[in-house]
């Protein structure tokens, strides 16, 4: 029995290896569909980076030309005004003439109204003679649905459209039950792909954790590039403030060196623009990146959870190993055993034979032999008693040199799957708290990353 659940055991390990490659080889799938997946994605982080910097640009373009526009509608404003006047001078006469084309008009729709009052007349009239004959209709039609409610009650035909219906609520029936058993299907299929799926997110957890430092390195400069484009933005930004008051102040310089500023603000705020959409998008990058770490963290935590699990399969192993080196002492002490019954059966033998030749009265020299076998005999017994003596003795220090073993694996096994406990806990304490500083500190949790980097360089 304890063979075959080793036999067992053994098999399941085996599957379970088994299972582990093709884990690895589904990861390495994974990870080359994901770096192309990844190259795509910066491809076209990329190509809307290009065409958002160059709708900013139309946008500045299109901005500057309404700017000219309002002007020349200021200049036109007053151009306006004056045909105004012209305009409402016209509207006061024009106001005149429709006055008096509006009051023939009204005139005549009076005289329309009246005439339409009088047919509105006789239309209520037709109207009220129609309801009458309706009515007359009506008292009819109910008559003669009397006369077929009762002729239907003489026709006995309830058997036929009672079968009808069965028939019906049969065939809706069975197409519910298609439904059902189709739907049953489809989730049948969809638990095989979620617990496929879950098998490959578990074995993901040994790629994502090498990629870990690729992207937090990757984080790093991302923000490195970040604070070079602020630097950058506040310079042009300063560069643009003094543009605009040295375009405002009239002492400064001639209308020549104005135009020249106007133009080099014109270039700054286009240069502004580019910077700004570049900065939006490795912003949303780095945000990207964060989300990325934060759940790799996680996985990372679930992984070392799992590894209390392979200890376990460890710890099983080494008692079958102990089983077995036990179970072929026992096989041993057992042969040993079979040996000494075999020796106190010819010892036995030997005494029954000395006590008829004794008998007998006479010694010859099958006596002298027996004589001889006795001692040896004897000398053996009394070997054997010593050596199941020492047997007995490190048989008992055997025994207690594996129960203290034991012990200690016991105690080493509870503190590996305590220690792995804490470390599960420590990861999970460790993303909790960077998620508070992302959270609440970000620039010091950027900072505290920077620091690391140069101490593992160094």
């Amino acid at each position: 029995m304890e063979t075959e659940t080793v036999l067992s055991l053994r098999q399941q390990l085996k599957e379970a290896e088994n299972e582990r490659r093709k884990a690895a080889q589904y990861g390495l799938h994974l990870l080359e569909s994901q770096n192309e997946v990844q190259n795509q994605l910066d491809q076209t982080r990329r190509e809307l980076t290009e065409n958002t910097e160059k709708f900013e640009q139309e946008k500045y373009s299109l901005q500057r030309e309404i700017e000219l526009k309002n002007r020349m509608l200021e200049s036109l404003g007053h151009e306006c005004d004056s045909l105004k006047q012209q305009q409402n001078m016209q509207l006061d006469k024009q106001k005149e003439q429709l006055a008096r084309v509006y009051g023939q008009e009204i005139s005549d729709l009076k005289n329309k109204l009246e005439s339409l009052k009088a047919e509105l007349d006789e239309t209520r009239l037709s109207e009220k003679q129609l309801k009458h004959k309706v009515d007359h209709q009506k008292e009819i039609i109910a008559a003669k649905s009397e006369e077929l409610h009762m002729m239907s009650e003489r026709v006995h035909e309830t058997m036929s459209s009672e079968m009808l219906n069965l028939q019906i609520e049969l065939t809706e029936l069975e197409s519910v039950k298609a439904n059902v058993e189709e739907k049953l299907n489809e989730l049948q299929y969809s638990k095989e792909q979620l617990e496929l799926m879950n098998s490959n997110l578990r074995h993901q957890l040994e790629r994502l954790q090498g990629e870990k430092e690729e992207l937090e390195k990757e984080a790093v400069s991302y923000y490195n590039a970040l604070e070079k484009a602020r630097e950058a933005n506040q310079e042009l930004q300063v560069q643009l403030d003094h543009a605009v008051q040295q375009s405002l102040d009239p002492t400064s310089k001639g209308n020549s060196l104005f135009a020249e500023v106007e133009d080099r603000r014109a270039e700054m705020e286009r240069q502004l623009i580019s910077v700004k959409i570049k900065y939006q998008s490795l912003q949303k990058q780095h945000a990207f990146t964060r989300e990325q770490l934060q759940r790799m963290k996680l996985q990372m935590a679930t992984l070392l959870q799992m590894k209390g699990s392979q200890a376990e399969f460890e710890q099983l192993e080494r008692l079958q190993s102990m089983l077995e080196q036990k179970n072929g002492e026992i096989e041993d002490l057992l042969m040993k055993v079979r040996q000494l019954e075999k020796f106190k059966t010819l010892y036995e033998n030997v005494e029954e034979s000395r006590a008829s030749s004794s008998s007998k009265g006479g010694e010859s020299e099958d006596g002298y032999y027996a004589d001889l076998l006795q001692m040896k005999l004897d000398n053996s017994n009394k070997e054997t008693e010593t050596l199941k003596n020492e047997l007995s003795l490190q048989r008992m220090k055997a025994l207690y040199e594996s129960q203290r073993v034991l012990e200690v694996e016991r105690k080493l096994f509870a503190n590996e799957r305590h220690l792995q406990a804490c470390q599960s806990e420590n990861m999970n304490l460790r993303v909790m708290l960077d998620e508070l500083k992302l959270k609440y500190e970000p620039e010091e949790f950027f900072k505290g990353t920077k620091i690391k980097k140069k101490r593992e360089r160094s």
